[in-house]
C-alpha cells in the first residue's frame, strides 16, 4: 500500500504540471509572410524582400513578347504620387513595387503583350505555410490607363499546377467588378474567377485606380501546413479579351501593374488540447496502480 501511495504522489502533481503548461488559448490568423516594400531602396528590384517573414517575389513573363521588342524584366520600388490617383479617389503616396520590362539589346519594349496566354505575366509571391492552415490572402492593386484590365488570382501547393481563387473586393474598390466566366464563355479569358477594372464594363469609375484590401480564403487543405506554397496575380484574359482600363485592345507597348501590401496569412496549427494530455496521463496512473496491485 505504501508503494501505490507513493506512485500516486508523483503522477498527481505531474498531471497538474501538464495541464498548466499546455493552456491553449483562441486561435487567431497570423501573418506569414507580407511585403509593404517600405524597407526598399527606390530602384529596379526584381525580387524584392519581404517586410515581415521569409518568401520571394518575382514577376512572370515581362521578357517573353515583342512589345514592340523582347526586352528585360525591370521591376522596381517606385514612390507613389497623388497624381496616380483615379476616379475612384485612392492614392497611395508610400512605396509600391511596379511590374514591368524595359529596352535591352533589341530596343524599346514594355513587356505586357495580349500575345502571352492566360495567367503568364503578371506577380508571383511565394511562402511556406507550414504549421499553418485557414490561408487567406490580401493585396493592393493599381493598373495604368493602358495596363491589363483584367486580373486573376490563383495559388499552388506544389509550385507546378495552379489553381484559380476569387476574390473579394473591399471597402475602397469603386470602379472594379468581380466577374466569373464559364465554360460556355469566351474562351480568351480564364475560366473560373477575376476581377475587371474597364471603363467599358465599369463606367468612369474605371481606370487608374488603386484597389486596396482585395482578398481570397483559400479552404484547400492541400494549402495549409505546405512548403511549397505560393500565389500570383496574373493576367485573366488574351488576345481578343486583353484590354486596358481605358476600354481598348491592348497596345502592347505601354503600360504596367502596381502592387502594395500583399499579406499571406494562416491560423497557426493546433497542437492536442489540454484534455487529451490530461486523460493521457490518468491512464498512466490506472495502469501503474493497476500492475502494482497484480504484483
Amino acid at each position: 500500500m505504501r508503494l501505490k501511495t507513493n506512485l500516486t504522489g508523483i503522477l498527481l502533481p505531474l498531471i497538474s504540471a501538464i495541464a498548466s503548461v499546455c493552456y491553449i488559448g483562441p486561435a487567431s490568423a497570423t501573418t506569414i509572410t507580407a511585403w509593404n516594400f517600405q524597407n526598399d531602396a527606390v530602384a529596379v528590384n526584381n525580387s524584392p524582400a519581404p517586410s515581415t517573414g521569409a518568401g520571394t517575389a518575382s514577376s512572370i513573363g515581362m521578357d517573353i513578347y515583342p512589345t514592340p521588342n523582347v526586352g528585360v524584366t525591370t521591376d522596381d520600388v517606385l514612390v507613389g504620387k497623388n497624381s496616380d490617383t483615379g476616379a475612384n479617389g485612392v492614392a497611395n503616396t508610400t512605396n509600391t513595387w511596379r511590374v514591368r520590362a524595359q529596352a535591352g539589346t533589341n530596343g524599346a519594349a514594355n513587356g505586357w503583350s495580349s500575345l502571352a496566354p492566360i495567367g503568364t505575366q503578371g506577380a508571383v509571391f511565394a511562402a511556406s505555410t507550414v504549421g499553418y492552415s485557414a490561408i487567406n490572402v490580401s493585396f493592393d492593386w493599381y493598373s495604368t490607363t493602358q495596363g491589363e484590365a483584367n486580373l486573376q488570382l490563383e495559388y499552388t501547393d506544389d509550385g507546378v499546377t495552379w489553381n484559380n481563387v476569387p476574390i473579394t473586393l473591399g471597402g475602397s474598390d469603386a470602379g472594379l467588378a468581380a466577374l466569373t466566366n464559364s465554360l460556355s464563355g469566351s474562351s480568351n479569358t480564364v475560366v473560373g474567377s477575376y476581377v475587371s477594372d474597364n471603363l467599358l464594363n465599369n463606367g468612369s469609375m474605371a481606370g487608374q485606380d488603386w484597389f486596396t484590401g482585395l482578398t481570397a480564403t483559400i479552404n484547400d487543405p492541400a494549402a495549409a501546413n505546405n512548403p511549397n506554397f505560393a500565389i500570383e496575380m496574373v493576367n485573366a484574359s488574351t488576345g481578343a479579351d486583353d484590354v486596358s482600363t481605358a476600354g481598348t485592345a491592348l497596345n502592347n507597348n505601354s503600360g504596367n501593374w502596381r502592387f502594395d501590401n500583399i499579406s499571406i496569412s494562416g491560423t497557426a496549427v493546433a497542437v492536442p488540447e489540454p484534455s487529451t494530455w490530461v486523460l493521457a496521463a490518468f491512464g498512466a496512473i490506472g495502469l501503474a496502480l493497476s500492475v502494482r496491485r497484480r504484483s
